[in-house]
């Protein structure tokens, strides 16, 4: 029982940071195209502050613990521990380590910005993030359908 619940989660940790990131390619950063220099620089320092909070941090950093567990729980069972590993690493290394080493930073260096400094943030900051975050956004997916995948999988063997 502990395994399908743990299962479940890390299901839906990976299917909400997909989807978040899914829609803020098709939706959010078009709409945010349309602004001007000032306009983007507001609104990407109000989005960066309201999306650090406990359930963003839980569904999007939660993995962390969640999948490696998930992993380790698996692995008597081969099948389903190399997809649930090949999982885990696409979403480490593709939608965790790209996002601390390269949106965060990006994040970070637009806070400490005043408000009349953000002059060519179209192109030091918008070009750079947006290319940083459509590949996590591939990633998040692909982990996401694997772990789908896996789980249909899973329950046709048992």
């Amino acid at each position: 029982m502990i395994f399908e619940i743990l299962h479940i989660l890390v299901i839906l940790q990976v299917g909400l940071t997909a989807g978040l990131l899914f829609i803020f390619s098709i939706a959010v950063n078009p709409g945010l195209a349309r602004l001007n220099e000032e306009e983007y620089y507001r609104a990407m320092k109000f989005i960066n502050l309201a999306i650090l909070n406990p359930i963003f941090l839980f569904i999007f950093i939660g993995p962390l613990i969640t999948m490696p567990l998930l992993t380790y729980i698996s692995r008597n069972d081969s099948k389903f521990f190399i997809l649930t590993l090949f999982s885990t690493i696409l979403y480490f290394l593709g939608v965790l380590l790209i996002t601390s080493l390269k949106n965060v930073p990006l994040n970070n260096k637009l806070e400490k910005l005043n408000s009349d400094e953000f002059k060519d943030i179209f192109l030091w900051y918008k070009k750079p993030w947006n290319f940083w975050h459509n590949i996590r956004t591939f990633f998040g997916i692909a982990s996401f359908v694997i772990l789908s995948a896996n789980l249909v999988f899973y329950y046709q063997v048992y």
